[in-house]
């Protein structure tokens, strides 16, 4: 987000307000508020989280700081050595304590910034969820067992295995395309798709034959002149026999 370097300290001072959605641990789901006022001290913002007073047992103090940018607009204080909490407790609904923790440094590089441009926020995430519901169970790319939830949560909460034996011409078929090992079968070595000469998967792919209808059925074709030949030649064969037969006679 971006706090507007050209806002003034008042009075009264100008401010700017946003908020995230949060989920305790009963799936419910809670908006924290954040407050930015422009402070008299140059290029500094106070900062004040709050939570509504209806989530929770007993009302809790707003959390209060201040936030200090360098000349070029880059946040200096806090640092990233210094991680922004939050402690809510004694939730109205009775889950779980929760403890927030404000992310505002990825990788020591400050997700806010002071420059001449309106107060805003480009993006926001947090790592809860809402309850829900499992609605679908598929297969990705891989052998990875995938989850969706009703609140759109897609999760990998599995994965297929794959085995290699060294002589699969010893496996018994017992139909369907399935097979089995035999007492002749090689130790199958059991590991991740697409590894160690394994085959792969592929999510949402259909297998398709390996037979061509229009090939088989020229083939046939051949097969069963043939047979008609072959047939034509015992015919004739046993004419002749038996006229030698009568002649004979």
């Amino acid at each position: 987000m971006n706090l507007n370097a050209a806002a003034t300290a008042g009075p009264p001072p100008d401010t700017f307000r946003t908020s995230i959605e949060i989920f305790d641990s009963l799936g419910s789901s809670h908006v924290v508020s954040v407050t930015f006022t422009k402070s008299s001290t140059a290029n500094a913002w106070d900062y004040s989280i709050t939570i509504p007073d209806a989530d929770v047992a007993a009302p809790i103090a707003p959390l209060t700081g201040t936030m200090q940018f360098d000349s070029n607009g880059q946040l200096t204080s806090p640092d990233s050595a210094t991680p922004v909490t939050f402690a809510i407790a004694g939730l109205a609904n009775g889950a779980s304590d929760i403890n927030l923790t404000w992310n505002i440094y990825k990788a020591q590089t400050p997700r806010i910034t002071q420059y001449t441009q309106p107060s805003a926020v480009s993006a926001n995430s947090q790592d809860g969820e809402p309850s829900a519901q499992l609605i679908r169970v598929g297969i990705g790319d891989g052998g990875r067992v995938l989850a969706q939830y009703s609140n759109g949560v897609q999760a990998a909460v599995g994965q297929l295995a794959m085995a290699s034996i060294r002589n699969p011409e010893s496996l018994v078929a017992v139909g369907d395309s399935a097979f089995q090992l035999s007492e002749r079968s090689a130790l199958p070595a059991i590991g991740t798709p697409g590894t160690g000469g394994r085959g792969s998967i592929l999510g949402g792919a259909v297998e398709a034959s390996t037979v061509d209808i229009a090939r088989e059925f020229t083939n046939l074709i051949v097969l069963q002149r043939g047979y008609q030949a072959n047939t034509r030649v015992i015919t004739t064969v046993d004419e002749i026999s038996q006229e030698t037969i009568n002649l004979k006679r």
